[in-house]
């Protein structure tokens, strides 16, 4: 595990937890049936319990089918997308790890977050000080083994804050990212990402020109507001 740079008055770490270290957590049965399951975005909190877009690859199941089995870890409510091998889910997260985290006014969680067989569970939370802290030392309490998990300090100008978008564009321009609409070549198009979240192409298009907008007059005033003058 490994804390990372913060920006301004809000923080935000880094945590890994190994297969050995979370046997004992309901979150595990996952991987008996998704290789991966990594979040794309988050979309609130319901009753305590986080909601989420995440994206799942699998050997080839029938999703309906295990529904059931998965619901103490992961209640899916829709299917998004799917093909051969992955999904798109929109999920509830009831895990311990979840709970504690949609319970705390002052953090939650943001990508990069995953559960995979091959690298265990990764997750990144972000918040204010004492948010980050009261999870740090109810982690601890949950997780028998002990855990190196550190608050990072502010370091001023490491990182640019991302300007705030609203709920639905920050999906869109997330998905977006995800599907490789920003690769070079792109790997998908603007009708792909349509399909995959079921909104129109024209609210995709229009959602994507007003975020790149914010985006990018925000890193041009923030960049210009470090700059020392001549």
């Amino acid at each position: 595990m490994g804390s990372v740079k913060a920006s301004g008055n809000m923080r935000y770490f880094q945590i890994r937890i190994l297969h050995k270290q979370a046997k004992h957590l309901p979150g595990n049965i996952i991987t008996q049936f998704f290789s991966k399951l990594e979040m794309i975005t988050g979309t609130g909190v319901v009753d305590s319990i986080p909601t989420c877009i995440v994206k799942v690859e699998h050997d080839g199941i029938d999703i309906m089918k295990i529904k059931d089995e998965l619901k103490g870890s992961l209640i899916i409510d829709k299917i998004l997308q799917q093909g051969d091998n992955f999904a798109y889910l929109k999920v509830r997260t009831p895990g311990p790890i979840q709970l504690i985290i949609g319970a705390e006014d002052e953090a939650w969680i943001m990508p990069p977050t995953y559960l995979s067989r091959e690298n265990g569970f990764f997750m990144t939370i972000h918040g204010t000080p004492n948010g980050l802290k009261r999870i740090k030392d109810k982690l601890e309490l949950l997780i028998p083994e002990k855990m190196e998990m550190r608050i990072s300090k502010l370091i001023i100008g490491d990182w640019m804050a991302a300007p705030k978008l609203p709920n639905k564009r920050n999906l869109v321009i997330k998905t977006a990212v995800e599907m490789g609409y920003y690769s070079a070549p792109r790997k998908c198009n603007q009708s792909d990402i349509a399909e995959s979240i079921g909104i129109k192409q024209g609210t995709i298009a229009e959602h994507l020109q007003h975020a790149e907008s914010i985006i990018i007059n925000s890193w041009a005033e923030q960049t210009s507001a470090s700059q020392s003058p001549d």
